[in-house]
Formats: structure tokens, sequence, C-alpha cells
């Protein structure tokens, strides 16, 4: 019997059930990942250049920021977790072949995930934590600094979100390889 494949590039009747579940929670945790990242570009900061003054921007922000930061650092840790456990089910499945493979390809993924750990790092807990911690202290951001850290978050979660479209390009590849009989 043929093997039935998913979109992931695992093979039902040649996996365990395991496999199957990290895979879906990879999924998951990605889409929530890049949900939130747009959710944010295309809603929330546009929502708050909407607001006149910069005590409301701010609050705006900080309650908003408040829900995407851990939501956001939260999905990028399952999808890195269970892509992790996921790459052990194909170095199981080629053995000694597995960096000739895969290893060129695997490189430039594990490249782009360590930029896109630090850039989402900086949005999350640099720039939108700054936000959150000054309106929960009371205190106000300059209306021109509350700019431009709204600015910087903007650029750095397009950045984010174009790095996470590249890994998922990069990630069908790799599963294109990995399909290719021996």
């Amino acid at each position: 019997m043929p093997a039935i494949y998913i979109s992931a590039g695992l093979w039902f009747n040649q996996q365990p059930m395991s496999d199957l579940l990290t895979t879906w929670a990879h999924l998951l945790g990605l889409a929530v990942y890049f949900g939130s990242g747009v959710t944010l570009v295309v809603v929330l900061l546009p929502m708050a250049t909407q607001i006149s003054t910069a005590p409301d921007k701010q609050r705006f922000l900080a309650q908003a920021l408040k829900l995407y930061n851990p939501l956001s650092i939260g999905a990028l840790g399952v999808a890195l977790m269970t892509g992790a456990f996921n790459l052990t089910s194909y170095k199981a499945m080629f053995g000694r072949r597995f960096f000739a493979l895969l290893g060129g390809v695997l490189g430039l993924k594990l490249l782009l995930v360590f930029l896109l750990i630090n850039v989402s790092a900086a949005v999350s807990l640099g720039m939108g934590h700054r936000i959150v911690r000054t309106e929960l202290r009371g205190e106000a951001l300059e209306p021109e600094r509350l700019t431009s850290l709204v600015k910087r978050i903007q650029i750095f979660t397009i950045v984010a979100l174009a790095l996470t479209a590249w890994i998922v390009w990069v990630s069908l590849n790799l599963t294109r390889i990995a399909r290719m009989p021996a």
C-alpha cells in the first residue's frame, strides 16, 4: 500500500501517533505565532495610531501587548520545541544519510530560526515589555519615544513575519527533499 503523506511530510502509516501529534502541535504553534503577529501589525498598531493622546495610546498598547507578548513568545516556543522533536523522526528515518541529505537546507532553516527568535524577543521582551512595564508603574513615556517604539515594533514584527514565511518555505523544501527516494 502506498504511503499517505500529510502536509508536514510525515507518513501516517510509518510514523507513531506521537509524531503526528507533535507535527500538529508544531503547525498550531506556528499558526498562532504568525496570526498574532499579523493581528498586531494589521489591527492593533493601526488602532493605536488613531488614538490622539499619548497616555491613552500607551494604555491601549500596554493592554494589547500584555496579551500579545506571552501569546507570541509561548506559541513560538511551542513551534521551536515541537520542531526539534519532529527533527528526531527525520534523524531516525535517515540515519547516517541525514546530514548528507538534509544538512544544507536544515542549516539555512536553523539560521533563519535563530534570527526569528532574536527579532521576536526584541519585539515582545524588549520593546513591548517596556511599554507594559512603564504603564504598570504608572509612568508615562514621552510621546516621541512612544511613537518610536510603536514604529520599531511594527518594523520588527513585519521582519518576523517575513522570516516566518521564509522558514515555512524552507521547511517545505526540507520536506520535499526528505520524501525523495533514496
